[in-house]
Order: C-alpha cells, then structure tokens, then sequence
C-alpha cells in the first residue's frame, strides 16, 4: 500500500511511519524535514496535495497545530491549518478515489465535558465535545469534514488519542492509568485503522488499557490512592521506591472498548509495563 503521511516529521508522524515502513511504502508531506518526509510543502497547497494525492492509496493526516500554539497563534491559522488543510486532503482523496482516511483527533477536544462533578468523568465516545478553545474547535470541525466526505468509495476513521507529550516520569506513570499513551500503541492504532473494515465513518478513542472499571469513578475522584491499592496491590511500594505519591484524585478515564472491540487494538505500553521496566 501506498501511504501519503502528512506531519511526517513530528513525533506522532515519526512513530507512524516508523512502524508502517517496514510493510508500506509510505512518503510524507511536512513543513520541516524529517526522515520519512519526502515533500516539503504545507497541506493546504492544493496543486502539491493534488499531486501526492495520484501517488497514494491511502492517507494518515497527523499534521495540525496543538493545545501548545493556543494563544501564540492566530485563531484564523488555526482554521486554516486544522480545518481548510483537513479539507483539502479529503478533496484530494474524493478527486483520486482514496478508499481509506485514518485522522488523527484528540481527546482534548472533549474539552469542558471532561470536567467531573463527583466522579471521574468515564470518557466513551458517546461523551458529547464541549471545547474549551480554539484547538479544540477547530479539531471537532475536522472530524466532521471527514463525516462530511465519508461514503463510497472513501472510509474516513478519526483516531481521538489520548495524551504522549514528552513529561516528567512520574507523570507519564501516572497518566497512564487513566488518560495517557504510548506513541507505539498510536502508531499500531494508525496501522490498524488503514485496513480494518469499517461503516463509512467511525471514531475511535486511542488511549492505555486502563485497570480500572466504570464502577470505580466515584471513588477515582474521592480517593483514588486507595482504588488503585485494590487494583494494583504493588503500585504503592513501586512508587514508593521511586519516592513518588498515588495520585489523590482522578478525574476521568479514557475507555476504549470501542477500538478493542472493532479495531482489534490492544495496547501493549500500559501502567504495568512502564514499572515493570522501572523496577525490574
């Protein structure tokens, strides 16, 4: 398969390509250069899109500006990069007959929804956006210009995945329980998404296997050091050892049972592996 890759050269981009190179020919489109970028150029060039586009099979758009940019960047480039840019790249696919368009969302764009009242706020993807800014407008308007373009012959998936930045280790650990990933398990998410059959648009939340059930989100909130001693009785002499605290608090949990279910995914880099690492 022939997959063009937009936002080759960023760190979700890099790990996609990484893992699909081996199977795939994949080329990218960024504004920097990067290993696997081949095309230097933006994604709203529509000539440049135009002519990748009769190259490919297949796309993967990773290219967006993010949360960090909010603030420091026009509201309108958001626009113009996160929505037009989306809109191009599915115009493309639409002119060419691309069969399959794997977007990479994000959860951020649950936005105020995310937000708990006396639980933790268990995130499926039924759980209605209620963005807080900017990026996650313009997130949320992308995911419907892939509904929007969705049909014969074009399958449009939206991977909503969870938090990768690069943290402190504690954190990592930490949101690994509940609202963090690794950037493997995103990147076999993308690789899942390219080939799996599925209704003409369909989305899926991205995130670690999280131990904890829909029937802890109440105590997650109120005590989640104890909930977390019942489910995982070596975590506190694990953080101990490290000179690290349970979490007091959680407040929400990214579930998904839908990408399990339809996708096949099983996330490999979860809480247990990181201290198994750790620890060994």
């Amino acid at each position: 398969m022939r997959i063009l890759l937009t936002g080759s050269s960023g760190r979700v981009g890099t790990a996609i390509a990484n893992l699909l190179s081996a199977n795939h020919e994949v080329f990218g489109i960024d504004r920097a250069p990067g290993p696997h970028t081949t095309h230097i150029g933006n994604i709203n060039d529509r000539g440049l899109v135009d002519e990748l586009a009769r190259q490919a099979d297949a796309m993967i758009h990773t290219a967006s500006l993010h949360a960090p940019h909010v603030g420091r960047v026009a509201d309108q480039t958001f626009v113009e990069t996160n929505v037009h840019g989306t809109e191009v790249l599915l115009d493309a696919c639409l002119r060419h007959g691309i069969q399959r368009f794997v977007y990479t969302s994000t959860t951020s764009l649950y936005g105020h929804a995310l937000v708990p009242a006396d639980r933790a706020v268990w995130v499926t993807e039924d759980l209605v956006p209620r963005p807080r800014d900017i990026y996650d407008t313009t997130k949320i308007a992308a995911e419907e210009a892939c509904r929007a373009a969705s049909g014969t012959p074009l399958t449009c998936v939206s991977l909503r995945i969870a938090r990768c930045f690069l943290e402190p280790a504690e954190q990592v650990v930490i949101y690994r329980l509940h609202r963090g990933v690794d950037l493997r398990d995103v990147a076999e998410a993308h690789r899942l998404a390219l080939t799996v059959d599925l209704p003409a648009f369909e989305l899926f939340n991205v995130a670690a296997a999280t131990p904890f059930t829909i029937s802890d989100a109440q105590d997650l909130f109120l005590d989640a050091a104890t909930v977390i001693q019942h489910r995982i009785p070596w975590a506190a002499a694990a953080f101990e050892r490290r000179g690290w605290r349970l979490p007091r608090s959680i407040d929400r949990v990214y579930a998904v049972d839908n990408a399990q279910s339809t996708l096949g995914y099983r996330p490999r880099y979860n809480f247990d592996c990181l201290f198994t690492a750790d620890f060994a």
